[in-house]
């Protein structure tokens, strides 16, 4: 008797738990750390703040048919219900103007509180472009890069897809759909 009762109780945590994540929502909250060929540039806002040198090493990633772009997406994750919701980690995938260009997953624990409560949690994302440079419309990758420094001549879009789980009762339970997370890169013309 004692031993269902047990059962019960965590079965109805679990319930509550999970009906409290499928309430969550996600949004784009910011990015920073932005680094391509491995020079930072989360503080250029044109080609004209690269010194020098740091010109150079891009030139000569490219020559090397490389193209590193790193940068941290910092996911707002909103919890509007009234029970405390967690996220145990998120499968992602990284599209840039609706082609996929890198894709992982992040093992981060991140309790979401209730009544409005927010979290962030960041995913690191890794891509060396100049794959996809040369597939295909390398335009609107390479625009992509120099929108971020607001030098691309159009718009362009970051888009997440994110599929978060949670843990209960020691099982992974992953949420059924992707959330989809799109962000505008506007040109600098």
């Amino acid at each position: 008797m004692l031993f269902s009762a047990v059962v019960f109780i965590l079965n109805s945590c679990s319930v509550s738990e999970y009906a409290a994540f499928t309430r969550c929502e996600f949004r784009l909250q910011s990015l920073q750390d932005l680094e391509v060929c491995n020079v930072k540039a989360s503080d250029k806002s044109s080609w004209s703040d690269f010194s020098y040198m740091q010109g150079q090493v891009v030139v000569d990633r490219l020559k090397k048919q490389s193209f590193p772009f790193e940068l941290t997406v910092n996911i707002e994750a909103r919890n509007p219900g009234k029970k405390v919701a967690a996220v145990k980690s998120i499968q992602w995938m990284a599209l840039i103007d609706d082609l996929q260009v890198a894709q992982g997953e992040v093992d981060h624990y991140a309790k979401i509180p209730a009544s409005g409560g927010t979290s962030i949690i960041p995913i690191r994302l890794q891509a060396d472009l100049f794959d996809y440079l040369k597939g295909e419309d390398p335009q609107s990758k390479l625009n992509f890069a120099l929108n971020l420094i607001n030098e691309g001549k159009q718009d362009s879009q970051l888009t997440l897809k994110i599929k978060p789980s949670i843990r209960i009762s020691g099982q992974e339970i992953r949420y059924s759909n992707y959330f989809m997370i799109t962000e505008e890169f506007r040109s600098g013309n």
